[in-house]
């Protein structure tokens, strides 16, 4: 090859034009955008479905440590009549057997509306409150959007979960979690 050969080839520049990197950072600001809240929707969904989910096992596990001890188990909030400052389940002796940290961010309601505590006797069923099924509801909303989970405890002991979405129908799970 001859040397003159060699200049005539030209190598194509490495790297972005500005044009290129102006309509790339435009392109994902609007991705970003569009993306951002519905972000938020799923983690605050997701917040208040592990929240009912914890309770729903705490009931779970109370119910089975009465029974496993052949004694009574308290579920109890840790401020009383506030569920949202967190939960514990104690033994006949006030021992803690579990404990929960508090909700952020929640509001959780419960029928009926001063529930202190629920508590499981010797045969795994409800002692206190008496009477018939009572419900915690946990909720959360952001803007337009709202998801509310509900646990209701039968007089029984037995827990059930169902989840209310923007549409204000309710859903059941039949296993699982319901979705809002």
């Amino acid at each position: 090859m001859s040397g003159n050969a060699d200049q005539s080839y030209r190598r194509a520049p490495l790297g972005f034009t500005l044009l290129e990197l102006v309509v790339t950072v435009t392109v994902v600001a609007i991705l970003s955008g569009l993306a951002i809240p519905e972000m938020t929707n799923v983690i605050l969904k997701h917040r208040v479905q592990d929240t009912a989910t914890d309770f729903f096992s705490a009931l779970f596990k109370a119910r089975s440590e009465a029974l496993k001890r052949v004694g009574v188990v308290t579920l109890a909030p840790i401020s009383p009549l506030d569920w949202t400052s967190g939960w514990q389940i104690t033994d006949a002796s006030s021992k803690v057997i579990d404990s929960h940290s508090p909700t952020a961010r929640l509001a959780i309601a419960t029928t009926p509306t001063s529930l202190p505590n629920i508590v499981y006797g010797p045969v795994g069923r409800i002692t206190s409150p008496t009477g018939g099924e009572f419900k915690l509801e946990f909720s959360a909303s952001n803007g337009g959007y709202s998801c509310k989970y509900t646990v209701y405890v039968d007089p029984s002991g037995r827990p059930r979960e169902t989840s209310t979405g923007m549409s204000g129908a309710e859903n059941v799970s039949g296993g699982g979690v319901p979705s809002c």
